[in-house]
């Protein structure tokens, strides 16, 4: 899990996670989010302006990554792997392989929106610039392809168990998550408290609807 550092952690800083020694991924990722969040554009950031707020020398980031691009990738990444572990059950499996069920879709989307709310920055930044600019482009579709892969691996493992609508397949997957992703990426990061809590039941109750087959009386 990543977690929002300073640009130059204190011993103190160190030992709030372990002391553990944030890697060079996620001082960048967090300096990269403080700049976002302060007003800076995503597309316009500099690699030394990166390098100076996360606390390190243009050759230190050089050493680690070829270019911006680069960067944009691996972050992405980690972000892909934070929003499908936050998903619990619903974007992964339980310890014994057993398949997602509808009591576990609110926790589910409590997860994914926590992890919404903490990127809501770098997140609403790659979706927007996307649109214009093709590196970015990619990134956050292979993001989406890898959320649209596990939840059409999730939706197939309720079809096996019979629980699901009659023809719910991988077109419902791939609607449901980008309506997942689009959604709560937009609203988490404004709502807060019962409005957040009524915005959260109300996405896992479209998601249920539309996998679950309605219970037997």
């Amino acid at each position: 899990m990543l977690t929002t550092i300073g640009p130059r952690p204190t011993r103190r800083t160190r030992s709030k996670h372990g002391g553990k020694k944030p890697t060079i991924e996620e001082r960048l990722l967090a300096a990269m989010e403080r700049m976002l969040e302060q007003g800076q554009r995503f597309v316009t950031l500099s690699v030394e302006e990166l390098a100076v707020e996360a606390g390190m020398s243009r050759g230190t980031f050089y050493s680690h990554f070829r270019d911006k691009n680069e960067l944009i990738a691996r972050l992405m990444s980690l972000i892909t792997d934070e929003i499908v572990d936050s998903a619990g059950s619903w974007l992964g499996t339980g310890p014994g392989g057993e398949r997602p069920l509808r009591q576990d879709m609110e926790a589910t989307m409590i997860g994914v929106s926590k992890t919404f709310r903490k990127h809501h920055a770098i997140l609403s930044a790659f979706n927007d610039s996307a649109r214009n600019d093709e590196a970015l482009g990619i990134q956050f579709q292979k993001m989406m392809d890898t959320i649209c892969g596990r939840c059409r691996a999730a939706i197939a493992a309720v079809n096996r168990s019979g629980a699901c609508r009659p023809e719910t397949g991988d077109d419902v997957a791939d609607a449901l998550s980008w309506f997942v992703v689009t959604y709560l990426g937009r609203f988490s990061a404004i709502r807060h408290g019962e409005d957040l809590d009524r915005l959260i039941k109300a996405v896992a109750h479209v998601s249920v609807c539309a996998i679950f087959a309605d219970e037997k009386s």
